[in-house]
């Protein structure tokens, strides 16, 4: 990676900023987009859990409920 891809190496320094702000703003777009979706996973994961949790709770339930005392 000693050299600039893409013909970066016969560009200006305003113009090299320029791509540098512009890959700036899509790192930035493209983190809050990985945020949204780790926030939306966590979400779902602990919805699974807790519905787990609940079917689990309803068996032992039923099962306490039949079994013979």
């Amino acid at each position: 990676m000693n050299k600039l891809s893409n013909g970066r190496e016969n560009m200006s320094k305003e113009q090299l900023m320029g791509v540098c702000d512009q890959l700036e703003q899509e790192l930035v777009g493209a983190q809050a987009v990985n945020k949204a979706y780790k926030k939306h996973l966590e979400q779902v994961i602990e919805y699974h859990s807790v519905e787990k949790y609940r079917s689990i709770v309803q068996k032992n339930r039923e099962v306490a409920a039949t079994a013979p005392q």
